[in-house]
């Protein structure tokens, strides 16, 4: 089952993307991977990092932000997945953008919403669970660097179609801002839910 991760309107995203993710066969053990598939699920970690860093991190999830950042970087809102994935939110209660390279490209999804706003990248191909999680780890400690108040909130594993995962969740503190930052992804290198999320806190 799919955590709950506690915050206005992020439980309801994460919750859609792992239906999607869990509708499209995402979410399962992956068999023996070559080396090659093991470097290209590294450098996957790579990509979902590289775009959250850009599109939601710098952003600080803010949704006009996000959707200029998308639009002047050739993303398009028009792929099957992420028409699929827009129709998920909204039966959630949630409204915004579900982005992706292009029509027919969908290794990734760009998700950004308002009221609060939230952003996150999803990863649809295997990907090197421990190195997405490090890759978070990094850029907290980048924040931690820049005199922002970071604490780890929640560390969990589970199972979601017989795949374990793990979940991170950490709260930053900026000023009067507040954000919650999370990633989930497999234990190992595989095949599942992979996301990078943020969000802004009520305050």
């Amino acid at each position: 089952m799919t955590p709950f991760v506690r915050g206005v309107g992020v439980g309801l995203w994460l919750a859609a993307a792992a239906a999607h993710a869990q509708a499209q066969g995402l979410a399962r053990v992956a068999d023996q991977l070559t080396p090659q598939a093991r470097a290209a699920a590294r450098v996957h970690a790579q990509d979902v990092t590289d775009i959250f860093r850009e599109a939601c991190f710098a952003s600080r999830s803010d949704p006009e932000a996000v959707a200029d950042w998308a639009l002047n970087n050739g993303f398009v809102t028009s792929s099957a997945a992420g028409r699929e994935l827009a129709g998920q939110l909204l039966k959630r209660g949630e409204q915004g953008n579900v982005f992706s390279r292009g029509p027919g490209d969908e290794g990734l999804l760009l998700v950004s919403t308002a009221g609060p706003s939230n952003c996150l990248v999803m990863g649809l191909q295997a990907v090197d669970g421990p190195r997405l999680r490090g890759r978070m780890e990094a850029l907290i400690t980048e924040w931690t660097q820049a005199r922002t108040v970071v604490e780890p909130t929640a560390s969990k594993d589970f199972d979601e179609s017989g795949l374990r995962h793990r979940t991170l969740t950490f709260l930053a503190v900026s000023g009067n801002d507040r954000y919650r930052l999370m990633v989930i992804s497999p234990l190992g290198v595989a095949r599942g839910i992979a996301i990078m999320g943020m969000s802004v806190e009520p305050r």
